[in-house]
């Protein structure tokens, strides 16, 4: 079940009609792919004191990727359009076992640099929206992120997170004096002073970058560290390794890109086979060899989108059938029962928050 129909709604967050349906044209596709895990929606959501039932706590507790889409109550609660620049404070507060097998490994990696080259390495495991890259040159080595997606207004904010998240996880390998001499690489021009030095202070900090990410000496990246456990580490790497390549190799993923991609124009079964370049047969044996279906997977990209619309905006059912793939109210109103045990009425109901919604 998609996060963002879960969140206790804030006064006032619903759109009508027109705005939802302009805000889900403009996002692409990926927006609605798995890309963030939500052990960090569980994290920012507490930071932010976003309230949580024990249901949706519980959902939390379910480690998987979440859409970027789901994201969104989060970027609205931190202004992350006009305060694009308090992402480093979110990125700095992550914990270190936030990260996963990628934090573990990074920790009980031999050097500063082997540990950089561990993030990039892992890193995809947890956070599928940049490509990373770690690099030695000119003296340094540098873990460069790249925008796999366009994260729209989000950019500045997204990536504050995401950089200064990952350079966080240095701070509990690296001594305080080598930290110091790590620079974080920022591809826009500095903000006004308050904005530059708010939770980094600590953090050498290079704007106008031609790229994002940081960077470190090779003689400081190189020093053998006092928490270095090579059977840890390859314990952890191997279980990285091992869930990389179930990511690498998911055919479910693909095919929820195309059904995403094309919505409300839902490709059929055979269409999605012809993009894949492969049979009918064959798309439906790999699909079962990862115990789910393609009726499965066309119900789960038409239940997210439906609950979107009716949880965060004022759309008229009959509008939302439509805009979802249905012919009419009442088949729309029949599957959406059998998705989620009640009417989109109902559903609607729970998470209204203006008096002046539609029902």
């Amino acid at each position: 079940m998609p996060i963002i129909d879960q969140l206790v709604p804030m006064q006032g967050q619903t759109l009508a009609a027109a705005e939802a349906e302009a805000l889900i044209q403009d996002l692409p596709a990926e927006w609605f792919l798995p890309s963030v895990h939500s052990m960090y929606f569980q994290l920012f959501s507490r930071m932010l004191s976003l309230p949580l039932s024990v249901a949706q706590q519980e959902s939390l507790e379910q480690p998987r990727l979440l859409p970027l889409l789901d994201y969104l109550p989060i970027f609205d609660a931190t202004r992350a359009v006009h305060q694009p620049h308090d992402g480093r404070l979110l990125g700095l507060q992550i914990p270190m076992a936030a990260h996963g097998s990628m934090g573990a490994a990074a920790l009980a990696s031999a050097s500063l640099g082997q540990a950089m080259e561990t993030i990039a390495r892992y890193a995809h495991i947890r956070n599928r929206l940049f490509d990373f890259e770690c690099h030695r040159d000119q003296g340094r080595v540098v873990l460069w992120m790249r925008r796999r997606i366009p994260l729209q207004a989000y950019a500045t904010f997204v990536q504050n997170v995401t950089v200064f998240a990952k350079f966080s996880i240095l701070c509990g390998l690296a001594h305080p004096a080598d930290l110091q001499r790590g620079r974080v690489l920022l591809p826009w021009q500095a903000p006004d002073e308050a904005a530059c030095q708010a939770g980094s202070e600590s953090v050498q900090c290079v704007y106008g970058s031609t790229g994002l990410g940081f960077e470190f000496p090779i003689e400081v990246a190189d020093q053998p560290s006092a928490l270095s456990d090579p059977n840890l580490y390859r314990h952890v790497c191997q279980a990285g390794d091992e869930e990389l390549e179930r990511l690498k190799g998911s055919i479910s993923a693909r095919v929820r890109h195309f059904l995403h991609a094309h919505q409300p124009d839902w490709p059929s079964l055979d269409q999605v086979a012809e993009m894949l370049s492969m049979s009918r047969r064959t798309l439906l044996r790999k699909l079962e060899s990862e115990k789910i279906s393609y009726q499965q997977l066309l119900d789960e990209a038409r239940n997210e989108l439906a609950c979107w619309y009716l949880r965060q905006s004022r759309m008229p059912l009959g509008h939302v059938a439509e805009k979802i793939g249905f012919s009419d109210q009442t088949n729309f109103s029949r599957s959406f029962k059998r998705w989620k045990g009640h009417s989109p009425k109902d559903y609607r109901r729970q998470f209204a928050t203006e008096p002046g919604a539609v029902r």
